[in-house]
């Protein structure tokens, strides 16, 4: 898992280009409000900050592949995009380095990618997939 300060960096460095907040957003629930703050309106206070997301990356990632798969094979092309940028986030959370850069060369749908994403996590992929590219 990233550090707090390593997490504030990258979300500085996305945040300009990421346009619809989906990957910031994932990273700043893992902030806590000392690094969080300058995201949220001037006034909020560290009773109405959430706390860091107590589900850790990896747990996400499982949680959520089913989901993902449901998006690509519906071919749900801006949820399925959505998936991409959740899985970027918590990759790079979960500190892989080799997956998560991979994510931007989106093509169908994401699967391509939620293969090698499964494959990552230890899961079989077949389960989910409809063959269909």
């Amino acid at each position: 898992m990233r550090t707090q300060d390593e997490i504030l960096e990258r979300v500085k460095e996305l945040r300009p280009n990421d346009v619809f907040n989906f990957e910031t957003d994932d990273l700043i629930s893992f902030l806590d409000f000392e690094h969080a703050k300058e995201f949220m309106k001037k006034d909020a206070t560290a009773d109405e900050w959430n706390g860091i997301e107590e589900v850790p990356p990896r747990q996400k990632m499982l949680e959520y592949m089913e989901f993902a798969w449901e998006k690509a094979n519906n071919e749900r092309g801006l949820s399925a995009m959505r998936t991409m940028r959740h899985y970027r986030a918590w990759l790079w959370l979960d500190g892989d380095e080799e997956v998560w850069p991979t994510l931007d060369n989106y093509t169908s749908y994401g699967k391509p990618q939620l293969v090698k994403i499964c494959e990552y996590l230890g899961l079989d992929a077949s389960q989910w997939d409809d063959g269909k590219r």
